[in-house]
């Protein structure tokens, strides 16, 4: 905890940022919160999510050494051994959606061959801050159907909340729902409390959130996610605005520079000595060794 040292802006803060959004999902005074928001989202029964584990980070499961570490934002274990996955998507491009879902059958095929007598089910939960469909409805839900709109898998189901549509007056949405992401879409601690001045479960989570911004482990993580973020936004937007090569260009050395963190990545999930890494990917020792902390 802090310590004299780093303190985040509690005016100017961004709880959908990654290392941010984990924190808060996982962290114990939440647990009723996300709860409640889970509950009015899929229908468990809040009784069955109390008794489930809550994990942060959980690795996805691979099929081959070969392949690239990944972990999920955020994921529930129930007690038949069936789970919950929420995926945070800040700005990811629209393949995301893709990327989610098979994250999630991973998960199925690893329950199945685990446990070959029970049935399991995987339901995930993307939070969209992009609107990836380009719809005006504030929450999806995906099935596996078959052409007559008849459920053909019940192992699989998706729900997609898209914060931008949360208050549109054509649908009646949960207060609940509306609640939790009127406060992921909050930026000022202040403000938030006076929102939600009323609601002990709110208020507890907005001091948890206070807490986290000292937590000088987390503040390296939060910046650099930040800083990831805003450079993909700013080439993304050069790229637009001038319609240029050289808009391409940055475009392009942007991404190259995020393929070489990906493979340094790899290199050192797989235990590569990180001088070596370094070398071979001309990523920055420093940079290196902070994405070696964070694996």
């Amino acid at each position: 905890m802090h310590a004299g040292g780093a303190i985040l802006d509690t005016k100017n803060i961004n709880l959908m940022n990654d290392a941010l959004f984990k924190a808060f999902m996982v962290h114990e005074n939440n647990r009723c919160l996300v709860i409640d928001f889970i509950h009015s989202l899929t229908g468990i029964e809040k009784e069955i999510l109390r008794k489930a584990t809550f994990i942060s980070g959980e690795e996805i499961p691979i099929r081959k050494v070969t392949n690239k570490k990944q972990l999920m934002d955020f994921s529930i274990r129930l007690e038949n051994k069936q789970r919950i996955v929420i995926e945070m998507n800040q700005s990811n491009p629209s393949h995301i959606f893709d990327k989610n879902a098979l994250y999630a059958f991973s998960v199925i095929v690893e329950l199945s061959h685990k446990n070959m007598d029970e049935y399991p089910k995987v339901i995930l939960i993307n939070i969209d801050n992009v609107n990836i469909f380009k719809t005006d409805k504030p929450v999806l839900n995906f099935k596996i159907q078959t052409n007559d709109e008849i459920v053909e898998n019940e192992m699989y189901e998706s729900f997609h909340l898209v914060l931008a549509n949360i208050h549109n007056p054509k649908y009646n949405i949960d207060k609940e729902i509306i609640a939790f992401a009127d406060f992921l879409q909050g930026k000022n601690l202040e403000k938030l409390a006076n929102k939600y001045r009323g609601s002990e479960k709110y208020m507890a989570a907005i001091r948890t959130v206070a807490d986290l911004t000292m937590d000088e482990d987390l503040i390296g993580y939060y910046d650099y996610e930040e800083a990831k973020e805003q450079e993909l936004r700013e080439a993304k937007a050069y790229a637009l605005k001038t319609g240029h090569e050289e808009g391409r260009k940055e475009g392009r050395k942007e991404g190259r520079k995020q393929e070489k963190i990906e493979v340094a990545k790899r290199l050192l999930s797989l235990g590569t000595d990180i001088e070596i890494v370094a070398k071979a990917t001309t990523v920055p020792i420093k940079e290196l060794e902070f994405l070696k902390e964070n694996l």
